[in-house]
């Protein structure tokens, strides 16, 4: 299973669509926060492809969660938008997180940086900013596969 993971898009749904139409077998997004609206007005536009989302700091009034733990394919994703976890200074707080819930895999976004690395058997993944928000000024995407051997992502520019 391949599942897009953007965060950070501040209503640019233009290049949401662009990732979805680069990856046609998508059939499931995941959100990182900052772009409620975005998710929202998407699902209505795709019925036939499944979005979840968590709250960013930027998505004021809001009725997403701050944090979701998904159980997608038989692995546990944590994902939150990260600026309750300080992520702009590290991501030690995350990944305890990431423990406490036995996560296989924690998403999140907030720093518009992408990241993709291990950290105590968990894959952390940012896809940075969909939009190309400062300070990246790139807009970036990952695609998250999940399998019977494992689970692995890539970052993508668009």
């Amino acid at each position: 299973m391949r599942i897009l993971i953007v965060a950070d898009s501040h209503g640019d749904t233009s290049s949401i669509r662009e990732a979805m139409t680069r990856h046609p077998e998508i059939t499931r997004v995941l959100h990182c926060g900052d772009g409620e609206a975005d998710v929202v007005s998407l699902s209505a536009a795709f019925p036939s492809v499944r979005f979840d989302g968590v709250r960013g700091n930027c998505d004021l009034g809001a009725v997403f969660p701050l944090q979701r733990l998904l159980r997608i394919g038989g692995r546990r994703i944590f994902m939150t938008h990260g600026h309750a976890y300080g992520t702009k200074y590290g991501v030690d707080e995350l990944v305890e997180r990431g423990r406490k819930d036995r996560a296989d895999v924690v998403l999140f976004g907030h720093t518009h940086r992408p990241l993709i690395e291990h950290q105590g058997g968990i894959l952390l993944v940012n896809p940075g900013s969909i939009a190309g928000r400062f300070p990246a000024r790139r807009a970036t995407y990952a695609i998250l596969d999940l399998s019977d051997k494992g689970v692995s992502a890539t970052g993508f520019d668009l």
